[in-house]
């Protein structure tokens, strides 16, 4: 994939309108208060459920399911976190390459995906940024039917993070 083909938005991955969305969750697929998932807590039943009925992945691995009331077809949840709450480098850029190679499998051409690890590691945003972009940059269109990734971000710091690392990898 290029550069020309990865965008950065301000907002969240569960407003985002695209084939599919990728939700970071913990790797017991558990959506609970005290556990951090891009979806928030306040997710449709039926994602749930379905994700109850997969059970543990894991760490590292991602999962795909209907998208509910979301403006998506289908999530696919990158388990890139123990319950713990705890991400790595390693499990982030394989969370990600697993569910861009999930988007591939259900036959997604648009992808929305969050800061993977921001929350849940204290890894700095610069090597967050690094890792999730030159994953993206890794994943060849030839082999897969993604032809869009839209990186949602919280705020303004972390959109000049992202743009200023797009530039330079």
């Amino acid at each position: 994939m290029n550069k020309s083909h990865i965008h950065l938005k301000l907002g969240t991955v569960k407003t985002a309108e695209a084939d599919a969305i990728v939700s970071e969750i913990n790797n017991d697929l558990i959506f609970a208060p005290e556990a951090h998932c891009s979806l928030g807590t306040d997710i449709d039943t039926d994602i749930s459920r379905q994700c109850l009925a997969i059970g543990k992945l894991d760490l590292g691995d991602a999962v795909t399911t209907d998208a509910g009331d979301l403006k998506a077809r289908w999530v696919i949840h990158a388990a890139s976190m123990d319950y713990d709450q705890r991400s790595t480098e390693d499990s982030i850029v394989s969370s990600l390459r697993s569910a861009l190679r999930r988007a591939a499998e259900v036959g997604a051409r648009t992808v929305a995906v969050p800061p993977i690890g921001m929350a849940t590691s204290h890894i700095p945003v610069k090597r967050v940024s690094e890792l999730l972009l030159s994953e993206c940059l890794r994943h060849d269109p030839r082999e897969s039917t993604v032809e869009e990734i839209t990186f949602y971000l919280p705020d303004r710091t972390m959109m000049r993070v992202f743009e200023e690392c797009l530039k330079q990898v």
